[in-house]
């Protein structure tokens, strides 16, 4: 008959008798027993480890006699204690491997029977874990490890943080995507305080960039300058930091003042 996981084996009892449960004590029972007869299951790993996720279901490791069943924590987890249910018939000590940060705790499990059941925890710098042993003539586990939902958390974070990196690269403030535009336009001219630091195209509309958001007193008047060489009104509008031009400038000016006190910087469009 199979027992079902996480069902301690029979033992005997001195007094034969079993405590009765109240009501919040039962719903506790079936809470627990949820978890211990949880359907998830384990998965393959690398280098042959057989792969647990923490905290889903009770862990069992299966191990045989004259065997040696390891169970891996997590890189840089510092096992603090150990205890197993049976300790006359099973075995559990602690060692290492690696070095530094990528130093790893491993607990090396022997049973000195088959048949055998009961469970074990192990006590960290970082949590706490509870797993089932479980004997037989020949099956047995080599390498059991974790996959732990924190650390699979922290990289979506990182995978979601790159790639907001990389859209930030590439995103001007206005939201256009910068690898679809057209920065080939050259400034000349004066270099006032509010000289623009680019000017780019969608190809439909153009944009200029100024340093930073201008005052209506100190912004320059906008022209378009025509193959004749004479200034044409153009319509744009002040959005922000930027001016944006209802159209594909080929070549512009931005003027400011008039006189000995004009100033004036132009806009001129290149050939790619």
């Amino acid at each position: 008959m199979t027992r079902r996981t996480g069902t301690p084996p029979p033992v005997n009892l001195m007094s034969g008798k079993e405590a009765e449960l109240n009501a919040k004590e039962q719903r506790g029972i079936a809470l627990s027993g949820e978890w211990l007869g949880g359907k998830d299951r384990p998965a393959r790993g690398q280098a042959g480890r057989v792969t647990f996720t923490y905290g889903s279901t009770l862990p069992s490791v299966v191990c045989a006699p004259l065997r040696v069943c390891n169970l891996e924590l997590q890189p840089g987890e510092v096992v603090q204690q150990i205890d197993l249910g049976d300790i006359a018939r099973w075995k559990a000590t602690p060692t290492v491997y690696g070095t530094g940060a990528n130093q790893t705790s491993v607990i090396v499990i022997k049973a000195s029977d088959s048949g055998l059941t009961t469970t074990m925890t192990v006590a960290t710098d970082r949590r706490m874990y509870v797993v089932q042993l479980v004997s037989r003539t020949k099956d047995w586990m080599p390498l059991v490890s974790f996959v732990y939902p924190e650390d699979v958390q922290q990289d979506w974070d990182a995978y979601r943080a790159a790639v907001n990196r990389r859209q930030q690269a590439t995103t001007l403030s206005d939201g256009l995507n910068a690898a679809n535009l057209d920065f080939n336009f050259a400034i000349r001219g004066d270099s006032p305080s509010w000289r623009p630091v680019r000017v780019y195209t969608d190809g439909r509309k153009t944009y200029i960039q100024f340093p930073g958001e201008m005052r209506y007193d100190e912004s320059p008047a906008l022209v378009a300058i025509g193959a004749d060489d004479k200034e044409q009104l153009v319509n744009y509008r002040a959005s922000g930091d930027r001016y944006v031009v209802d159209k594909v400038l080929r070549h512009a000016a931005l003027i400011s003042g008039v006189g000995s006190d004009q100033t004036k910087v132009e806009i001129l469009r290149e050939r790619n």
